[in-house]
C-alpha cells in the first residue's frame, strides 16, 4: 500500500511540473485584468460543504466496493467525478483568482497560493484519469484488488489535500481592506 501511495505521489508530482508553466502564466494574466473577483462570505462554507459531500460520496463508493456492487460503483464514480469537477471549477474561479488578486503585492502569500493551485491541478488531473480509467474498464472480481488499491490511494491524497486546504489555505481568504 505504501508503495502504491509513493507511485501515486510521484505521478502527481510529474503532472504538476508538466503543467505549471502554462497554468501560472494564464492565471497571473487573468488577475491583472480589470475584472476583479469579489469577496463572498458564503464561499468558504460552500467549499467546506463540498468537501463533506465528496467525502460522503467516497465513503458510499467504499461501501459499494465492500458489497461488490460493481454496477453501482460505476454510477457513483460518475457522480463523484461531476461533483469533484464542479468543486474544482468553483475553487479556481472564485477562490484562487481572488487570492491571487489579493496577494498580488505579497510575494510570500502569492507563491503559497500558486503552489497550492499548481498542486491541485496535478491532483485533479490524476483524479480524472483514475475515474476515466475505471469508467472504461468493467470493475469485476478479477480486477477489484487493483481498483481498491488505486481508490484507497486517491482517497488518501484527497483527504490530506482537504485537511491542508481547510487548515492552511482557506484562512487566507479574507475581505479586502
Amino acid at each position: 500500500m505504501k508503495n502504491l501511495f509513493a507511485i501515486f505521489y510521484q505521478f502527481f508530482q510529474k503532472l504538476v511540473h508538466r503543467s505549471s508553466a502554462s497554468t501560472t502564466r494564464s492565471h497571473v494574466a487573468s488577475t491583472k485584468s480589470e475584472n476583479k473577483i469579489s469577496y463572498s462570505e458564503d464561499l468558504i462554507p460552500s467549499l467546506k460543504n463540498d468537501h463533506q459531500q465528496l467525502i460522503a460520496l467516497y465513503i458510499q463508493i467504499d461501501q459499494l466496493i465492500q458489497t461488490q456492487n460493481f454496477d453501482d460503483i460505476q454510477t457513483a464514480l460518475a457522480t463523484l467525478k461531476t461533483e469533484f469537477n464542479r468543486h474544482i471549477m468553483q475553487e479556481n474561479v472564485s477562490f484562487y483568482c481572488y487570492l491571487e488578486q489579493q496577494f498580488a503585492e505579497n510575494e510570500n502569500h502569492l507563491e503559497t497560493v500558486k503552489e497550492y493551485r499548481k498542486e491541485m491541478n496535478g491532483i485533479s488531473h490524476a483524479f480524472v484519469m483514475f475515474i476515466k480509467k475505471w469508467q472504461t474498464q468493467v470493475i469485476s472480481h478479477e480486477n477489484l484488488t487493483i481498483f481498491q488499491a488505486e481508490y484507497a490511494a486517491i482517497g488518501e491524497v484527497l483527504t490530506q489535500r482537504i485537511h491542508s486546504e481547510e487548515n492552511q489555505l482557506y484562512p487566507l481568504y479574507q475581505p479586502s481592506l
